[in-house]
């Protein structure tokens, strides 16, 4: 097996670096989130990061779990999400701040892991929703986010609400989770990412209804974060 990485931090050379197994060896393990595809939060220093690692989706998921198929180095999910996150992080958006990739080899087949800055103090939507609402002014902070990455010609391959952080102490919200996401000519493609945006929240509100909890999430929020996304979007081309 072969291990690449790519890093603009000196820190971060070995290929354990990548591994829960080594953060709880020293300690620095500060909590988990999510079940199957989960990741690691860990004290590095002075600063806290997030350890990701991929896993297939759908059906080829259930067989391959985590392998994907070796082409290029540049390639691989891994190195891709990091230099998008990079040129994102150099130029302002509000994104985390990507420290590096790791790309495991076996011969045709390889396995990927990512570190990025954690975002201090912030709950994704999914979950703050479930507690509490949040103000008109916040959801207009996140419609002008979610404009921000637009007007740079970001488009998100999977924009949905537990992929938007909220900062309560800043007001400030924050874009995660850009496996696959790209920049894109054109605005046409906007119209999508925002519809499934709106299918997310639909879907958390009724799997809440459904175990008889309450998702603090309502239509009138919906229009204010599109009014907010709208006045600061570029016009459509």
């Amino acid at each position: 097996m072969k291990d690449f990485i790519v890093s603009h931090e000196a820190e971060v050379t070995e290929a354990e670096c990548f591994t829960p197994e080594y953060w709880h060896k020293k300690k620095a393990i500060m909590g988990e989130s999510g079940g199957r595809n989960r990741v690691w939060f860990v004290q590095a220093g002075a600063s806290q990061w997030v350890l990701r690692h991929y896993y297939r989706g759908g059906v080829p998921g259930r067989i391959l779990t985590d392998q994907f198929l070796f082409t290029d180095f540049e390639k691989t999910r891994s190195v891709r999400e990091y230099h998008l996150l990079h040129k994102m992080f150099t130029d302002g958006l509000p994104v985390p701040k990507p420290i590096a990739a790791h790309v495991q080899r076996s011969g045709l087949i390889y396995r990927a892991n990512l570190l990025i800055e954690r975002i201090p103090q912030s709950q994704d939507l999914g979950r703050w929703l479930l507690h509490k609402e949040l103000s008109k002014s916040s959801w207009m902070a996140i419609g002008h986010a979610i404009a921000e990455l637009h007007n740079a010609g970001v488009w998100h391959a999977d924009l949905n609400c537990k992929n938007i952080l909220w900062q309560a102490e800043s007001g400030k919200a924050w874009l995660i989770d850009f496996d696959r996401s790209e920049y894109r000519e054109g605005t046409t493609w906007r119209a999508n990412n925002m519809a499934r945006l709106l299918r997310s929240f639909e879907k958390e509100m009724g799997l809440a209804a459904k175990n008889r909890k309450t998702f603090y999430w309502q239509r009138k929020h919906w229009d204010w974060l599109v009014a907010a996304y709208t006045s600061a979007v570029t016009p459509t081309r």
